[in-house]
């Protein structure tokens, strides 16, 4: 499972070289919640590429991303799925025709959620009955 935090520059690391190599790697998410599907474009910086792969994806928040630099906008808290596909273009956010290397779960957090307090009402109150 990957997690990304909101408005941050997360790291991800998974294992690909098991399908694969590439220069550049696609990444879809797509939410299980809304269907929403956002890409963007990262590059490998692992030290140790053939046992791992490292990878910088920034989580926008309220801004605009700019997918091949490796920026998503995720809408959405909760959990979303995965795959990074195999590019060789530092600019195709297309899946069509590339090789899928690896996919799992995320699972987005960050979101402030505003809580509504009830601040009216009657201050002073009756009893009856005694």
């Amino acid at each position: 499972m990957i997690n990304i935090e909101r408005n941050t520059i997360n790291t991800v690391v998974v294992t690909t070289t098991e399908e694969g190599t590439a220069t550049y790697y696609l990444f879809e998410f797509k939410s299980d919640t809304t269907e929403e599907v956002v890409y963007c474009i990262a590059q490998d910086t692992s030290l140790f590429p053939d046992r791992f792969n490292k990878f910088a994806i920034q989580e926008v928040g309220s801004g605009t991303p700019v997918p091949i630099n490796g920026e998503v906008k995720l809408e959405n808290d909760g959990q979303w799925q995965y795959f990074i596909y195999a590019n060789s273009s530092s600019s195709n956010l297309d899946p069509t025709g590339l090789t899928m290397l690896e996919q799992g779960i995320v699972k987005v957090t960050g979101t402030l959620v505003a809580t509504s307090t009830y601040s009216g009402g009657n201050a002073t109150y009756a009893v009856y009955g005694e």
